[in-house]
């Protein structure tokens, strides 16, 4: 699995924490605290592609990072806080907008890939 598909299947894990329709999800912090630690794992292994030629996107999955892991703090006390489905998107966004990013990267990491 690429980093790019184990984020989207950590933010997606996240997302489905969110209470909406009948079902009772799993609760926000659960969600929180498996991106969490999924960030921390791919952070790791972030550079196995870092190379000249895509340097730029590197940086934004670095920087993503940081600030995803920045964001899940003030989201787990909002999660904590309340069960409103708007404020509970809020602080949701908050962590996994900035690891869109992601997709670019594997674009531009898969492109280098074939022109090689």
């Amino acid at each position: 699995m690429s980093q790019a598909e184990r984020v989207e299947t950590a933010r997606q894990a996240l997302l489905s924490c969110l209470p909406v329709g009948r079902v009772d999800p799993a609760p926000v912090p659960v969600g929180l605290d498996l991106l969490r630690d999924e960030l921390l794992a791919l952070r790791k292994d972030l550079d196995q592609w870092r190379v000249a030629p895509i340097e730029e996107h590197w940086q934004a999955c670095d920087a993503a990072i940081v600030e995803a892991l920045e964001h899940i703090g003030p989201a787990r006390e909002t999660a904590e806080s309340t069960s409103e489905l708007e404020v509970l998107l809020e602080a949701v966004a908050d962590v996994v907008e900035p690891l869109d990013v992601w997709q670019d990267a594997e674009h531009a990491w898969r492109a280098l890939r074939t022109r090689r």
